[in-house]
C-alpha cells in the first residue's frame, strides 16, 4: 500500500512539473488544475528537483560564438579570445561594436591603481569610444606606447589616453613627441629626453596595454596617416616584407620587425616591450586585417584579442592552414 502511494505521489510531483515546466503554466495555474493548494505544489516541485526529476538546460545565443573562442585561443596560443558578432555590412558598424565589447573587456580587467599603456588608431579609438558608466577607480593611469600625430583623432594618442583615463576618473601621462624622427641621430636625442624617457619606461611598465593591429597590404590601417611621406615610401615598404602594422612597427608574415627604414625611426615601445605587458589586448575588425592578425599573433606579443566573428574565422582558417 505505502509502494503505491508512493508511486501516485511521484506521479502527481510529475504531473506537476510538466505542467510547470513543459506547459509554461505558474504555481498558482498548478495548483488550481490540480486542485491542490498552492504550497503543495511549492513542496511536489522542490521534491521533483530533490529526486533529479527536473534537469534545466540552457541555450545560449553566444554558443557558437564560445566555441569559435575557444578554438581560437587554442590554436593560436592566446590567453583570451573575445568575439563580437558581424551582423552589419557596414564596416564602421563592426567597428563600433567591436570596440565596445572590448570596453567592456577593458574594463573587467583594470583595477585600482593599475596603468593602461595604449596606441592610436581606429579599433583603439572604438575602445575608447565605447567605455560608458564604468566605475571610477582610484589611482588609474593611461599612458601612451607611442609617439603622437595631430590632425585626426585617432591618430593622437594622447587624446586617446585623455578620454580613457577620464572615463575611469584616473589620470592621463602626455607624451611630447611626434610619431616619427626625421633621422636616427634626431631619434636618439628625441628618445633620451626625459619627457619621452619617462613616458616610454611608464608604458613598459603597464599593467594592461590596448593596441590596434593595422593591415598594410589591404591598406586596413593609419599607418599611412602617420607621416606625410609614408605613402610615397609604399614600394620600399612591401620590399620589406610588410603584412602588418603594430605600435607603428612594421611586421612580417612571422612576425617579425622587418627592415625598413621607419622602424628604426619610430617613437614607440618595441612590440617586444609589449609581450612582457602582462595583459595586451589587440583591438581589429574587418576580414582584411586578418592577415596583420596572424602576424602580430606569430609574433607572440599580444595574449588577448578582441575582434568580430567573420574576422575570427578567417585568421583561425588561415592559422590552421599554416600549421
Amino acid at each position: 500500500m505505502d509502494q503505491l502511494q508512493d508511486i501516485a505521489q511521484v506521479r502527481r510531483i510529475y504531473t506537476a512539473l510538466t505542467l510547470h515546466y513543459v506547459d509554461g503554466l505558474t504555481q498558482a495555474q498548478v495548483a488550481e488544475r490540480m486542485g491542490q493548494s498552492h504550497s503543495t505544489v511549492n513542496r511536489m516541485i522542490r521534491a521533483g528537483h530533490d529526486m533529479g526529476m527536473v534537469e534545466i538546460t540552457i541555450r545560449s545565443p553566444f554558443q557558437d560564438h564560445l566555441a569559435l573562442e575557444r578554438e581560437l585561443a587554442e590554436v593560436s596560443g592566446l590567453r583570451e579570445v573575445v568575439i563580437e558578432t558581424t551582423a552589419s555590412d557596414n564596416p564602421e558598424a563592426v567597428l563600433a561594436r567591436v570596440g565596445v565589447t572590448a570596453a567592456e573587456l577593458l574594463a573587467s580587467k583594470l583595477k585600482p591603481g593599475m596603468t593602461v599603456c595604449l596606441t592610436g588608431g581606429k579599433g583603439v579609438s572604438a575602445c575608447v569610444a565605447g567605455l560608458r558608466q564604468v566605475t571610477p577607480l582610484r589611482g588609474m593611469t593611461a599612458v601612451p606606447a607611442t609617439g603622437l600625430v595631430q590632425g585626426k583623432h585617432y591618430t593622437d594618442v594622447n587624446h586617446a589616453a585623455a578620454t580613457l583615463a577620464r572615463a575611469f576618473g584616473g589620470e592621463a601621462v602626455q607624451m611630447l613627441s611626434p610619431m616619427f624622427a626625421e633621422t636616427e641621430e634626431q631619434h636618439a636625442m628625441i628618445t633620451g629626453m626625459k619627457t619621452v624617457s619617462r613616458v616610454m619606461e611608464a608604458a613598459r611598465a603597464a599593467d594592461v596595454a590596448l593596441v590596434g593591429i593595422g593591415g598594410l597590404r589591404e591598406k586596413a590601417t593609419s599607418y599611412f596617416d602617420l607621416h606625410r611621406d609614408v605613402p610615397a615610401e609604399e614600394e620600399a615598404l612591401y620590399a620589406s616584407g610588410a603584412v602588418a602594422e603594430l605600435m607603428a612597427h612594421v611586421l612580417d608574415a612571422q612576425g617579425a620587425v622587418t627592415g625598413y627604414v621607419r622602424n628604426r625611426l619610430v617613437v614607440a615601445i618595441s612590440p617586444d616591450d609589449l609581450a612582457k605587458v602582462p595583459i595586451s589586448i589587440g583591438v581589429a575588425a574587418g576580414q582584411e586585417k586578418a592577415e596583420a592578425i596572424c602576424a602580430v599573433v606569430r609574433g607572440g606579443y599580444i595574449n588577448t584579442l578582441v575582434t568580430d566573428e567573420a574576422t575570427a574565422r578567417l585568421v583561425l582558417a588561415r592559422l590552421k592552414e599554416a600549421a
